[in-house]
């Protein structure tokens, strides 16, 4: 995707791009994608250099996963009009720019800010761009976000409505429905562009039209939020009868804690949000037909006896066969992933193995994600403890968790004291698999390095088998064959001298791997130096 400069990337500015769905684009998709040049991230919020605090561009939350996006971003303070009123380097993985861009040096321009917004930071910004730009919305609501887009853009300017169909809460794209609305006046270039970046990143793509779009929204979002705030009405209300929340959730059915899941979702997210659905045109008929459903239903149960039965019936009778099935098939899934956690945490309870819990407080926006390692020794339907005895020195980690690692720890020299930490279930953001787990222990562990020379007919292929050996040893986590100098002479007999050199797990016994390796060797024919 070439911008009108000839350049193989494009500059991205994120207006309203300090927190929420802008910020979470910018470090889950478009800080990885290498068509994008520099980011830039606009918003009225003033700046903070040191991102300490909350409420500043970028918010303070961001600051540590947006020092490892491998691109130059910046952060202004966008306010009367187009003027940047401050500007300052973020700190990234990537060189850090030293001064700010005019609008015109913007290829890519995302709108990311309340609806109620959307007119004045269209006519402020987009007049400015120039031809070859695209600019589209993240608004929940496309008709009135593409009207002002088209209104402010100038000719050759591209306009695209775009809405991502979840929140910052969930942890990546993949499976997420992205919706994508053209106008006659989209680039398809960079339609195409963006379509593939976001199904490479394992979103699902829906195109429709702003109209069909609304008219589905107004049902999916008010409807749904409607619903649940409902739910959370009627349990505040219970509470004067002698009901609490927290006593209900002990005696939760899965369908009831979905309900209270969701739920307790509208209520830790974002009010001005949610007042923006329910407020908007027409939102007032579907909750009239919400309220007229439920006085109906009432009605019907209160008559008692087959009544009851009758009233569920006319419910189901409509929506049986394929038309549900993907719904039904979701409500599974949706289940059974809640109680994929206490399955995998018994399951590491009995095996014993090394666990890896990643650990943030889903109610507190300041909590950092913290990672336990060790090994699970209790899970109870509230919480899990795991006891771990670790030391962390020059960025790696030095482990313990059963006989072998204690081992290696102890003759290591580092003192490390065993603990139990005791986490509460709804802390734990997800619980490592096992090759997630190994993935970890080779980027985190202080590993060893061992070699061991051998002799083998010129003929056999030692390369291979020493990568053979360290595929089928799960102790090593790489192998090489190197040839040494001074040892030339032997080619004359037709033998090869050869190094191979092994990195081995820092939480396992070098000693012990290196004989399993020597040993798997003088099966192969090959002699080692004793």
């Amino acid at each position: 995707m070439k911008d009108s400069h000839g350049s193989t990337s494009r500059n991205l500015l994120v207006v309203g791009g300090a927190d929420g769905i802008g910020m979470w684009l910018v470090k889950r998709v478009f800080g990885s994608s290498p068509e994008i040049g520099r980011i830039t991230l606009a918003d009225v919020k003033p700046l903070s250099s040191s991102g300490a605090d909350r409420g500043h561009n970028p918010d303070a939350r961001h600051i540590a996963e947006l020092s490892t996006v491998a691109k130059s971003i910046d952060a202004v303070r966008l306010e009367n009009g187009n003027e940047f009123a401050e500007w300052a380097a973020v700190d990234t993985g990537a060189v850090a720019p030293t001064a700010p861009l005019g609008l015109e040096d913007y290829g890519l321009v995302m709108l990311a800010v309340p609806e109620d917004q959307i007119e004045g930071a269209a006519s402020a910004i987009l007049p400015h761009l120039k031809a070859g730009a695209t600019v589209f919305d993240v608004v929940s609501t496309k008709t009135r976000a593409m009207a002002a887009m088209l209104e402010f853009a100038p000719d050759g300017v591209g306009v695209l409505g775009t809405h991502p169909l979840f929140g910052p809460a969930v942890p990546d794209v993949i499976g997420q429905t992205f919706i994508m609305a053209p106008t006659d006046r989209t680039d398809r270039d960079a339609y195409d562009w963006l379509t593939s970046l976001l199904r490479s990143k394992g979103a699902i793509v829906e195109e429709t039209d702003a109209e069909t779009h609304d008219r589905y929204m107004l049902l999916v979002q008010t409807l749904a939020h409607y619903a649940y705030l409902v739910f959370g009405k009627t349990l505040a209300k219970a509470s004067g009868v002698g009901y609490t929340f927290e006593e209900s959730l002990r005696f939760s059915t899965p369908p009831y804690s979905i309900l209270a899941a969701f739920t307790s979702r509208i209520i830790g997210g974002n009010p001005d949000l949610y007042a923006q659905i329910q407020g908007q045109a027409d939102s007032d008929a579907l909750r009239a037909m919400f309220v007229e459903a439920a006085e109906e239903l009432a009605g019907q149960f209160a008559q008692g006896g087959p009544e009851i039965l009758a009233a569920i019936e006319e419910v189901v009778r409509p929506f049986r066969g394929s038309s549900v099935a993907r719904a039904y098939a979701n409500s599974i899934a949706l289940v059974d992933s809640v109680q994929q956690s206490y399955r995998d945490l018994h399951q590491r309870l009995e095996s014993r193995e090394l666990t890896i819990v990643q650990v943030r407080d889903p109610l507190s926006y300041d909590s950092m994600v913290r990672l336990h390692v060790g090994i699970v020794t209790d899970v109870d339907g509230h919480s899990v403890e795991i006891t771990e005895r670790q030391a962390i020195v020059n960025g790696k980690w030095y482990l313990a968790y059963d006989q072998e690692s204690e081992s290696v720890l102890k003759k290591a020299g580092k003192g490390a004291r065993r603990k139990a930490a005791r986490i509460e279930r709804r802390n734990i953001r997800r619980v490592f698999t096992p090759e997630e787990t190994m993935e970890w222990r080779a980027a985190n562990l202080d590993h060893h390095r061992r070699d061991i020379a051998v002799l083998a007919d010129e003929a056999v292929d030692v390369g291979h088998i020493c990568s053979v050996l360290t595929r089928l040893n799960e102790n090593v986590l790489s192998g090489e064959a190197l040839k040494p100098e001074g040892a030339q002479w032997l080619t004359s007999y037709g033998m090869n001298n050869i190094l191979l050199r092994f990195t081995i797990f820092g939480d396992r016994d070098p000693q012990s791997c290196v004989r399993e390796l020597t040993e798997s060797l003088r099966l192969f024919g090959i002699r080692t130096r004793q």
